[in-house]
């Protein structure tokens, strides 16, 4: 089992970067794009763009054993340092803890 984590934040619309460490995350040892598809939840025409960008950035590579017509994509070197760099970036705190923000106050409608 991997340390990373198929999904990053779990909350609201996901971004291009988080949708990539899904899917590298998912091909760690290999999968099927079918399994790539369900397991990050996107739908086909999504996937297709994905896979292609990540497969043009060196991030992805397609595996075929000879006898088999099923492809399995796998995460190189390149995508596991992408891995590793985003989960960084995730750990680093979001907010200045120190520092005190004030309280929101909704502005009077002008009526």
């Amino acid at each position: 089992m991997s340390s990373y984590r198929s999904e990053p934040t779990g909350r609201g619309p996901r971004g291009y970067m988080e949708i990539a460490y899904s899917i590298l995350s998912v091909c760690l040892n290999g999968a099927l794009k079918t399994h790539v598809m369900f397991r990050c939840n996107l739908n086909s025409k999504q996937l297709h763009f994905y896979m292609d960008s990540l497969l043009a950035k060196g991030l992805l590579e397609k595996e075929r054993e000879p006898p088999s017509a099923k492809v399995e994509y796998r995460t190189t070197q390149r995508g596991r340092k992408y891995l590793e760099t985003y989960s960084a970036l995730l750990e680093m705190p979001s907010e200045d803890r120190g520092v005190e923000r004030p309280p929101y106050t909704q502005q009077a409608s002008r009526g």
